[in-house]
């Protein structure tokens, strides 16, 4: 596999036109390059409709963020959809953590539903934002939850941006659990401590940086994410392919 067919799109980023087309949308983000996608919800689509259009559109579907609600009340429909589709890997994007015991309720979560996963032959992942880099007595919220999850083999899928937005450097994190750092969200931004999202690349956020530790550190894949924009999204989602492929040659990869 080269490094390209390793770079998908977080589909919330498209989330504007996948409301009103989803599977046009699927389309689109094939024809702008992409390999492979992330999803973040699924639109009603019957499985096997969509594993139809994922194969003919040769979309590997890497991964689908997924909901505690979803993954504490249904999680043998998770399983079914996402086997059906072929997704590799099932990941919470978000929970409350704002307390020592919610994040020890995440974990047990995390825990319970891990021996399902994985006896379908998919991983369990948790994607962060910043609140997971907040301490509880003297621990960041992310180590905490790591270690106590590291048993069930759940991976980090570390954000680079809101790793950053919190103040600390992504190359450490992603250094820090080395192997166990299989997908990496690239996520870019516009103006050092703001929230404004820009195309990957084009902020301040050293992707090529980011590319290469998570190249050395075993990565997998690399998703594109991207919430808010100043152009139409698809345009931001092909300036973010362009400038990772120019990354790519840069460090030739």
């Amino acid at each position: 596999m080269n490094f390209l067919e390793k770079v998908g799109l977080q589909l919330y980023t498209v989330r504007d036109e996948a409301k009103k087309d989803f599977l046009g949308t699927l389309e689109k983000v094939a024809t702008i390059g992409y390999r492979a996608v992330e999803f973040a919800g699924f639109f009603d689509t019957p499985a096997e409709v969509l594993k139809e259009t994922l194969e003919r559109l040769s979309l590997m579907p890497i991964s689908s963020h997924t909901s505690a609600e979803l993954l504490r009340n249904d999680i043998e429909n998770v399983i079914k959809y996402n086997k059906i589709i072929g997704t590799k890997h099932i990941v919470l994007p978000l929970t409350k953590v704002e307390s020592l015991d919610e994040l020890k309720g995440t974990a047990a979560l995390l825990n319970n539903i891990a021996p399902r996963i994985h006896d379908a032959g998919m991983e369990l992942g948790y994607h962060n934002h910043d609140k997971e880099f907040t301490k509880f007595n003297g621990e960041y919220a992310m180590d905490i939850l790591l270690d106590l999850t590291q048993k069930a083999e759940v991976f980090p899928q570390f954000d680079v941006f809101w790793i950053q937005f919190a103040g600390l450097d992504p190359i450490d994190w992603i250094s820090k659990y080395g192997s166990r750092c299989k997908i990496i969200h690239l996520k870019d931004m516009k103006t050092k401590g703001e929230r404004e999202n820009i195309e990957v690349g084009n902020g301040v956020v050293d992707m090529k940086a980011v590319i290469a530790k998570g190249l050395e550190v075993g990565a997998e894949y690399f998703i594109v994410e991207q919430d808010n924009f100043d152009k139409p999204s698809l345009e931001s989602c092909s300036i973010s392919f362009n400038n990772i492929k120019t990354f790519a040659e840069q460090i030739n990869i």
